[in-house]
């Protein structure tokens, strides 16, 4: 037989047809984490509906973290001519929207895939659990010991009590953190820097959150009832205050901002409840206002980085817009301002004279904390403050230079 025919013999032969590529949305594309996305998605929208199985709202299909690796599997499927199929998991206007975003879906079927030696991207989870508890927040948490350096009750005791306390509110601190980014994966996932976050990005698992959340909150209530009752009591309202933070406070015009306040002030309860302090109110009274001002800053460069990006003008989330920026540049700087005021009429009260041996070095702390708070609301104003004002000036400088001068002029007043 000559090669002519047998090129005819085989062109009357059917072509084998390949077996299509069946993908599962859930299993192979979210990784297990389907279930976790559409409750959490649903607790941020509309906690209500998250009682209800039928009416749950699944998250956006443009930004929902997907296995690259499994993608690129998809697309060297289709481009050699396997049809690819993708099975909803009982979830079809995600898995339709899917679908579209990545382009190599042949059809979207209802149900489950078989299971699939289909392969993924690694992950490091243990690096990527510690980012997400954000440890370097916990510095915030040094507010504990406040009431003890007020009262100069440098025993043992005190100290001991104090760590502690430290300890429990820097893990229902994370807890927190934990459930925020759970709660808000939509708005951090459009967010320019947010996105980057361990849930939002996709590098921790979703599924992780709720058994992640658990933990953090029984391991630190758990330290909390170690020290005593109260401390445990006033954990729980801190961490009542912030889950409604979360879930709806943030969203609300001004309120946000005061209760982001309060929530510093309440460290400071808490480390008082700790060593048994009763708390100053000229402290509450400098703590309330000195962090009204440094929520204001934190919500003024938010704005300011909004504006100058194109795209919306009104932030995801929240109830403020660019026009709102000279309004909360002045909150930012009259909260700052009254906070060194009632520190001035504090440092010339009875108390004073009576703790400190030289209280004339006190004024100076005045004098420093007003520089401070002028210095970083104008530097938010011209968008050099790009993060959380206290993490800006753990990496400033200038703020490092203050907190030294501070810790010095208190030292002078103890000890000179």
């Amino acid at each position: 037989m000559n090669r002519d025919a047998a090129r005819e013999i085989e062109k009357d032969q059917p072509q084998a047809v390949q077996e299509p590529l069946v993908v599962d949305l859930d299993r192979d594309l979210m990784r297990g984490n389907l279930g976790a996305e559409v409750f959490w998605s649903t607790l941020g929208k509309d906690y209500r509906r998250c009682l209800s199985l039928r009416h749950r709202i699944p998250p956006a299909a443009e930004n929902v973290p997907l296995d690259n690796h499994v993608i690129g599997a998809m697309g060297a499927a289709e481009a050699s001519g396997r049809a690819v199929i993708l099975t909803d998991s009982g979830q079809p206007g995600l898995a339709a929207g899917v679908a579209t975003r990545i382009g190599c879906v042949s059809a979207v079927e209802p149900g489950t895939a078989p299971a699939s030696d289909l392969p993924h991207a690694p992950r490091a989870l243990g690096r990527a659990m510690i980012k997400q508890m954000r440890p370097h927040q916990w510095v915030k948490n040094l507010l504990i010991l406040l009431p003890l350096i007020a009262d100069h009750a440098f025993q043992p005791g005190p100290i001991l009590q104090a760590l502690l306390a430290f300890v429990a509110m820097s893990l229902i601190a994370s807890s927190v953190y934990v459930l925020n980014d759970l709660a808000d994966l939509d708005n951090d996932r459009v967010h320019r820097t947010k996105r980057e976050r361990p849930f939002a990005s996709g590098r921790l698992p979703v599924r992780y959150g709720g058994p992640m959340l658990a933990l953090l909150l029984v391991t630190g209530f758990g330290v909390a009832a170690f020290v005593n009752p109260a401390l445990v009591a006033v954990l729980a309202v801190y961490f009542v205050m912030t889950t409604a933070y979360s879930m709806k406070l943030k969203g609300m015009l001004a309120i946000d901002i005061v209760v982001l306040a309060m929530l510093y002030t309440v460290r400071i309860v808490a480390g008082a409840a700790a060593t048994q302090i009763d708390p100053s109110v000229w402290l509450l009274t400098f703590s309330i206002f000195l962090f009204l001002s440094l929520a204001a800053v934190k919500r003024l460069a938010e704005l300011v980085d909004l504006e100058a990006r194109d795209g919306p003008k009104a932030a995801a989330g929240r109830a403020y817009s660019v026009a709102d920026q000279p309004i909360i540049a002045n909150i930012a700087t009259a909260a700052g301002f009254i906070a060194v005021l009632v520190l001035a009429l504090y440092m010339d009260s009875p108390e004073v004279r009576a703790m400190y041996s030289e209280p004339w070095a006190l004024w100076g702390v005045c004098i420093v904390i007003l520089f401070w708070v002028s210095r970083i609301v104008l530097l938010a104003h011209r968008g050099g403050v790009h993060e959380d004002p206290v993490v800006f000036a753990l990496k400033d400088p200038m703020s490092r230079v203050v907190v030294g001068i501070v810790i010095a002029l208190f030292a002078t007043a103890v000890l000179a």
